[in-house]
Parts: C-alpha cells; sequence; structure tokens
C-alpha cells in the first residue's frame, strides 16, 4: 500500500492528469511527481478507452483537472475535437478558458517531455 494515493496527498495540490489507455501507476509519472511536488503539482495517470473519450474530452473544462496531459493515442483525437490543426499535447485552464499546447506531429511523451510540458504551467 506504500505507493497508493491517499486524498490527503491531492489536498490544495494543482491537478495535472496524465491521459492515455495505459497511464495510471506508470513509473514515469512518478519521477515527475518527485520533481514537481515543491511547486504544489501532483501528476495522476487516467486510463481512458475509445468509448470513454468523449465523455472525458466533452467534460474537461468543467472538470477538477487545472491541466491534462495527452499521450500519443489521443493526440490528434483531442485536437479534432476542439478544432485544433496537428496534435495536441495539452490543455491548461487559463482565465478565458482551455488554452492549448500542440505539435505537428505524434509526440511520444516519457519522463523528459512530461517534465518539459509541466514547466509550462
Amino acid at each position: 500500500m506504500g505507493d497508493r494515493m491517499r486524498p490527503e496527498d491531492i489536498h490544495g495540490k494543482k491537478l495535472i492528469a496524465v491521459a492515455g489507455h495505459d497511464t495510471f501507476g506508470k513509473a514515469f509519472i512518478s519521477v515527475v511527481n518527485k520533481e514537481v511536488a515543491k511547486d504544489g503539482l501532483m501528476l495522476i495517470g487516467i486510463n481512458i478507452n475509445e468509448e470513454d473519450f468523449g465523455f472525458f474530452i466533452y467534460n474537461l473544462a468543467d472538470s477538477k483537472l487545472e491541466v491534462t496531459i495527452f499521450m500519443p493515442e489521443f493526440q490528434q483525437k483531442s485536437a479534432q475535437f476542439f478544432g485544433i490543426d496537428g496534435y495536441l499535447l495539452m490543455s491548461k485552464k487559463g482565465k478565458n478558458g482551455l488554452e492549448f499546447f500542440t505539435a505537428q506531429e505524434e509526440t511520444l511523451i516519457d519522463d523528459r517531455k512530461l517534465l518539459d510540458l509541466v514547466k509550462k504551467i
């Protein structure tokens, strides 16, 4: 039960979701969490299947998530949903709605790329 997340671990932190098919409990998220914990940030992996993607993306602006980072399998589909050219790497809540960080091609998200994206928050 050592790696299990508790409600008190999340309280007062800005939640950042890493959304993909198989992201919950991934080691690279834990690595980045250790780097950003001092900044009041916490990354959580959210597993989404194809059938639930529409519900997830449609409700993104109203969710408790401040930031969502998309794994490669959802980068193009997310960009299309929001009418954006290219690939959506990250969405962030701003004063006037969601702000988007994009790329021209599908982008692998590893611990280094994840940390780079989190530093843009």
